[in-house]
């Protein structure tokens, strides 16, 4: 399957709360942007009953009879067996933990492989961690800032408030005295807003999470495609930080 019909695949699942970024991403470590709105990690579309049947149908599961959990138990793992075969990892026989165990495994691999990271003799949690440490060292000096004498907390946090910065400034939207979360939220919801507007989302009477969930499902490749959001590789990230900076 192509990348692209795999970004599909996952941005559904991450939509759904069917899987987290740490399951399928072999986690990245970039909480500054881990988001689809950052509500798969909250699962506040499991129980939308519609939503998980428009779901199933597309996948060809039967919807007779069944309730929002058990849905989202079969959504799931149909999900985590087109992404494992999608990543050409074999299905037969293995469990759904054994799978996204595998897949977190060969998602690892190309992630190291693309930074220039050696593999040979380490796990996945060593090789992750070093993933992370090679993408905080980027991104701040991208931004011009020092890492020296700094945790991977501090520099996270500075990243994100020159992120909120520099989309505020160019969105237009004023930064003088307010608090950097506050500001952070400003530009979400201006990103949402935007972006509705350029794919003829209506947005009356919706808040800007209803939007943004319209637009992922029913838009989501065309959002990718104009850049609406800040879009990475495989991975969708939305601008917003949820845990101040950690």
């Amino acid at each position: 399957m192509k990348m692209k019909g795999l970004a599909y695949i996952l941005s559904v699942a991450l939509l759904l709360g069917i899987v987290s970024t740490g399951t399928v991403y072999a986690e990245d470590g970039s909480q500054v942007h881990k988001k689809i709105g950052n509500y798969h990690h909250k699962g506040e579309f499991t129980h939308d009953l519609e939503l998980l049947k428009q779901k199933a149908n597309e996948m060809g599961i039967s919807t007779e009879g069944k309730d929002a959990q058990t849905l989202h138990k079969e959504l799931k793992e149909a999900y985590i067996k087109k992404h494992a075969e999608a990543l050409g990892i074999s299905t037969e026989g293995k469990d759904i933990e054994t799978l996204k165990k595998e897949i977190r495994h060969v998602w690892t691999m190309k992630i190291a492989k693309e930074w220039g990271i050696s593999t040979k003799g380490k796990d996945d949690k060593t090789i992750m961690k070093e993933v992370k440490e090679a993408k905080l060292k980027k991104e701040a000096q991208e931004f011009g800032i020092s890492t020296k004498g700094k945790d991977f907390k501090q520099i996270k946090r500075e990243i994100y408030k020159a992120k909120v910065l520099k989309y505020a400034k160019e969105m237009g939207i004023p930064t003088e005295g307010k608090d950097i979360n506050e500001l952070g939220k400003e530009v979400h919801d201006k990103m949402i807003y935007n972006a509705a507007e350029k794919l003829g989302v209506d947005t009356e009477g919706k808040t800007p999470k209803e939007i943004f969930h319209e637009i992922m499902m029913n838009h989501g490749e065309k959002a990718r495609e104009m850049k609406l959001f800040p879009f990475k590789e495989e991975k969708i990230y939305f601008f917003r930080e949820n845990h101040h900076g950690e």
